[in-house]
Order: C-alpha cells, then sequence, then structure tokens
C-alpha cells in the first residue's frame, strides 16, 4: 500500500504535497481489524539511483534461501510445524520469554495499542527473527525488530525501540 495518494509521503526530498487530513483518510481505507491480521508492513524507501548503481550488489538469493532453510528446519524441530502456524500457548512456549521480555512485550503492546492478535503476531514475527538470527530464545532485541513490522498507521508515536 503506497503511504499515500500520490505515493511520496515520508520520502526526504520533499515529493509529496498531500495535506494529512487526506493521508489520514487514504491510510484509514484499511481497517484496523484488517491491519491487524497482516503480520508484516514493510516501508521500501526510493532507492537513488546512484546508490543503486555504484554500491555493491545485495546478498544474493541463493544466501539468502539457505538462512531462511535452516531458520525453518529450527521452527520443526521445535514444534513440528511452521511459526505461522503456532498460536496460544505453544506460541509463547516457542518464544520462551523471560521475564524481562514478557514486560518488554507488554510495553510495546500497550504503548502501540494492540489487541491480542496484534500481541500474537508480534510474537510470531519475533520467534521468526530470532530463529533467523539462531536463538533459542526471543529476547528484546527480536520483540523490536518484530513491532518495526508492525502496521505503521497504527503507530501512536514513532519509536525505534523502547528500553
Amino acid at each position: 500500500m503506497n503511504p499515500c495518494p500520490c505515493g511520496f509521503a515520508g520520502e526526504a526530498d520533499g515529493r509529496c504535497h498531500c495535506q494529512a487530513g487526506l493521508v489520514d483518510r487514504y491510510t484509514a481505507r484499511i481497517s484496523g481489524p484488517l491491519r491487524d491480521r497482516i503480520d508484516l508492513w514493510v516501508h521500501m524507501p526510493r532507492v537513488e539511483p546512484e546508490e543503486y548503481v555504484r554500491h555493491a550488489a545485495p546478498e544474493g538469493s541463493t544466501e539468502v534461501a539457505a538462512r531462511i532453510a535452516v531458520a525453518r528446519r529450527r521452527q520443526l524441530e521445535r514444534s513440528g510445524r511452521p511459526n505461522s502456524r503456532l498460536s496460544g500457548r505453544a506460541l509463547r512456549a516457542a518464544c520462551a520469554l523471560g521475564p524481562r521480555e514478557q514486560s518488554h512485550a507488554v510495553r510495546l503492546a500497550e504503548l502501540e495499542g494492540w489487541s491480542a492478535r496484534g500481541i500474537e503476531r508480534l510474537l510470531r514475527v519475533a520467534r521468526t527473527v530470532a530463529d533467523l538470527a539462531g536463538s533459542d530464545a526471543v529476547d528484546c532485541s527480536h520483540l523490536d525488530e518484530a513491532a518495526r513490522f508492525r502496521s505503521p498507521s497504527g503507530r501512536r508515536c514513532g519509536y525505534e525501540a523502547v528500553v
């Protein structure tokens, strides 16, 4: 979904001239409950031509696919199914959150006003982030990374991490 009708909101070059009310109405076209059902919201900023042409090639598909295969194997060995199929107690057990991580997850959820469904999505994505990092337990950095993937229009404030 574009960030606004013209597609340029949030870009550093200032090309967007949409009024704030128009941007809000545009993003409100997708209801909160529907947004809550989407696990990953990724902002893809425009790549400047010079950066694209002069910088080294990104990581290759083969390397990425191998890392994903390892993470998926970890998921299947741990619970017999991928993280996308975990919910409730099984998901919380797979996350293995300690007291500090539990408090952190609660703070994130309260800060953003997430529903139980939103919290479950956070935990599912955080568990996958931890699997990609080779970690047996979800830590605060995994929760923060997962939180950055939540719906941008549902945000009450801009943050990078909650300490």
